[in-house]
């Protein structure tokens, strides 16, 4: 995913203006930032929520964004989403991600409201990467999980998107995703994005408030 003279104004608050970056495919790409700083309203920007300026180029596929605000029908039971996934998307596909987020202990009969944190984002996860996106953009998604949920979805997240086809976005403050899952490093702050080689000096750079 490109981004060409990218601008971003939310009211009266600029907070990233001609902005130039290539987010790579095969990379889980961390994006830290200071609370604040603007990482939810670029997430949004970049799903279509928000106006922005400039260009974003996607080569190709299509951009799914998956936070706190992506909701998904709670009132529904597992083999219910199921049986609505099957009729629009790949079901090969659909049978890969369930062997992968490890469903085998979820009960399908069990309304989605009444599981816990860590199975509603797993479910989460199946209903919109059964449309096969190749730009995921992650929003504080391992945020409030218990340990054993988030190092299941850290497993899962190393084998599905460190994949040659897919660019991925995982913005977040917790710093075990790092821990976790190797990727490329990003600093949001003063306005832009700066890629950070070093996975030590990028969590220092977050940990002093994005400063050098």
């Amino acid at each position: 995913m490109i981004m060409e003279n990218y601008g971003l104004r939310v009211g009266n608050k600029t907070l990233l203006e001609k902005l130039n970056i290539t987010f790579p495919k095969g990379r889980i790409n961390h994006l830290l930032g200071k609370n604040g700083v603007g990482k939810s309203c670029f997430a949004k920007a970049c799903g279509g929520l928000l106006n922005y300026s400039g260009n974003i180029i996607i080569s190709d596929g299509l951009l799914s964004l998956i936070g706190s605000y992506s909701n998904i029908p709670q009132n529904l039971k597992l083999k219910n989403i199921i049986t609505i996934l099957n009729k629009n998307f790949d079901n090969n596909l659909i049978k890969h991600l369930y062997k992968l987020l490890n469903f085998d202990n979820i009960p399908d009969n069990q309304l989605i409201k009444s599981m816990s944190d860590g199975q509603k984002q797993k479910i989460k996860l199946f209903y919109y990467l059964s449309a096969n996106p190749t730009i995921i953009i992650l929003d504080e998604f391992t945020s409030a999980l218990d340990k054993t949920s988030t190092l299941d979805i850290y497993n899962f997240f190393n084998k599905y998107l460190n994949n040659p086809r897919i660019t991925s976005i995982n913005i977040t403050h917790n710093l075990s995703d790092l821990k976790y899952m190797d990727g490329n490093y990003y600093i949001f702050d003063n306005k832009t994005i700066d890629l950070i080689e070093d996975k030590e000096e990028a969590v220092s750079r977050y940990l002093n408030g994005g400063l050098l």
